[in-house]
């Protein structure tokens, strides 16, 4: 059995494995859910210093997705921050995603799918977006993205992507792209990994407590690179309703908090 399994794609901030999945709805087939995310860190990249620097991150988010037609996927997310323990708590940005089927063809070992994907990104709200309970950078994000997926007879499945995020001034622009193995049979399992590198930006120069940079752009000009790795696995337990649960930590980063992140949720299909 193939399962559909609808993942958040909040922005670089918070959890992510590519904002969107390798797998087409149906027509008039939806799901929405509801997750939750909880990322700690004890060091921040000055650049790509390390500094020993606290952040604890609980993110709530609403999603679902949406089959416009066999070949035509809509997705959208909204998530809410709370920031270091209720100290910084705001909706942070509002994303929406299409996704079309360019290409499915059938082949000795299962069949490979080729999806081309674009997104928008907007903040709800003028959110704090300066020191270490920034709720975010208050970009406009345009995204376009290649995804290619083999899925096997076997029900194993390997997924790539890769995609540009285009920015309002003065966050600069980035790159990221993602490689996912996993399982889709009677549950789904998964481990990735994904790149995140930004085009120039600034880095922090402040120490200890993260006083504003004096450079051009401030913390909205910073630019967030990083490597991180993780899993997930969800479990069906019902044919309309199921559970999942992630991990993932930072490998490596530039202005990014050296996060630990967990995830539990739910999806009604």
């Amino acid at each position: 059995m193939r399962l559909t399994i609808l993942f958040l794609f909040i922005s670089t901030i918070l959890f992510s494995q590519g904002p969107v999945d390798g797998y087409m709805k149906k027509n008039r087939d939806f799901s929405v859910g509801l997750s939750v995310s909880r990322e700690t860190a004890t060091v921040l990249y000055q650049g790509t210093e390390p500094l020993k620097s606290g952040r604890n991150t609980m993110a709530y988010s609403v999603f679902g997705i949406y089959g416009i037609s066999d070949r035509i996927n809509v997705q959208a997310n909204i998530p809410y921050l709370n920031v270091n323990k209720g100290k910084v708590t705001d909706f942070q940005d509002f994303s929406l995603y299409f996704k079309y089927l360019l290409l499915s063809k059938d082949n000795s070992k299962g069949k490979l799918d080729l999806m081309a994907a674009t997104g928008l990104s907007q903040p709800l709200g003028e959110y704090v977006t300066s020191g270490s309970s920034a709720i975010g950078q208050m970009a406009i994000t345009g995204d376009g993205r290649l995804i290619a997926q083999q899925n096997f007879n076997n029900n194993f499945f390997a997924s790539l992507q890769a995609g540009y995020f285009l920015k309002t001034d003065p966050t600069p622009n980035s790159v990221s792209s993602s490689l996912k193995i996993g399982y889709a049979g009677k549950f789904y399992a998964d481990v990735w990994y994904e790149f995140l590198h930004a085009f120039g930006g600034t880095d922090y120069l402040g120490t200890g407590s993260l006083a504003t940079t004096s450079a051009s752009g401030g913390f909205r000009g910073l630019g967030f690179s990083y490597n991180k790795i993780g899993g997930t696995v969800y479990y069906p337990v019902s044919k309309h309703f199921g559970v999942f649960g992630g991990a993932s930590y930072i490998l490596s980063g530039r202005n990014a908090f050296k996060n630990t992140g967990f995830n539990l949720g739910f999806v009604f299909q």
